[in-house]
């Protein structure tokens, strides 16, 4: 338990989560950075990690953050699908992951972790099965934020040539409990706080602690070199909808919303955020993707949570009305 852990985007949903999980398991050198101000990182684990401001792509400042560690998460990045961000994302997302390569490798990091994303996995049609070897496809399916993602994950894989350790997690929509405005945990706010329209596609989850526990087994285990794409259950919007209203305790009725609708809602959207959203958004929304993530399964001792479970969790978390809780492991 003497290994120099470092992880990127440590006040983020993942990166907070596996600072539990190696504070659980009883790691006592935890480092992590976080982008925006210290009151974003979560409280229950403001003590006990080192922080420090990293905020990408910061070449000087990510070469200082990574020296003296030994393995190093990459969780950190930059999620929007508004196009005004376009070149953002490649700076954070595609930039910023060389840098943080380029460090590993100067610094003799034994094992990096990619945290990437099903973004980055290429849907050639609609209602098609996806899995770690699925390509990278430039279409009406893809986006400005998964071309970033596969491009980090490029770089990563750079790194495994030039002799770096590395990992590539591909984690699908994950839930838990944190902070209800960010990331995909916004997807709960908007069951409980919008008007009952559901999208007509369909897409996969996962929940937060079994990526953090899949990826802490892939540093001690010492097992490098490959893509895991890591999906709990398959579920249409609309079963997710109701099973989360459900859990809630929400008599609320949801109705498939037509794509001319989610139109006028994403245009209000984004005058109202000053920015765009493109088509992008209606065709992964309204698209019907399954992810095969069989592979995951074949790491001894690991297991997915039942997705009832994940979802009873998330709710009374959420109804509780507790900032900074957080689901136990």
């Amino acid at each position: 338990m003497n290994e120099k852990i470092l992880i990127t985007g440590g006040s983020g949903l993942l990166g907070s989560y596996l600072i539990r999980w190696f504070m659980q398991r009883g790691y006592i050198n935890i480092s992590a950075t976080y982008q925006g101000t210290a009151e974003t990182i979560p409280a229950d684990i403001r003590a006990g990690v080192n922080w420090s401001k990293l905020v990408l792509p910061d070449k000087e400042a990510a070469h200082n953050t990574i020296a003296g560690h030994d393995w190093v998460i990459h969780s950190a990045g930059l999620v929007s699908y508004a196009t005004r961000d376009k070149y953002r994302l490649l700076e954070i997302n595609k930039t910023g992951t060389e840098h943080i390569v380029n460090a590993c490798m100067a610094h003799g990091v034994s094992h990096l972790v990619y945290i990437g994303s099903i973004a980055s996995l290429g849907r050639e049609t609609d209602h098609v099965i996806l899995n770690e070897k699925s390509p990278w496809l430039d279409n009406e399916f893809s986006t400005a934020y998964g071309l970033s993602k596969y491009l980090g994950e490029l770089e990563a894989w750079r790194g495994a040539a030039e002799g770096l350790d590395v990992s590539v997690v591909l984690p699908s929509v994950m839930l838990g409990a944190g902070d209800w405005h960010r990331s995909s945990l916004q997807i709960v706010n908007r069951v409980v706080h919008k008007a009952g329209w559901y999208p007509g596609g369909q897409t996969g989850f996962v929940d937060v602690r079994d990526v953090a526990r899949f990826t802490a087994s892939l540093l001690e285990k010492n097992q490098p070199g490959e893509r895991w794409l890591l999906n709990a259950m398959d579920m249409p919007y609309a079963q997710f909808y109701q099973k989360l209203a459900e859990q809630l305790g929400l008599k609320k009725k949801f109705s498939l919303a037509p794509k001319w609708l989610a139109r006028t809602i994403l245009a209000g959207s984004s005058l109202l955020k000053g920015g765009s959203l493109g088509q992008e958004m209606i065709n992964q929304a309204y698209g019907t993707f399954a992810y095969d993530a069989a592979h995951s399964l074949t790491v001894q001792g690991f297991s997915y949570r039942d997705m009832e479970e994940t979802l009873r969790d998330v709710a009374g978390a959420y109804l509780s009305g507790k900032k900074d809780l957080f689901l136990p492991f």
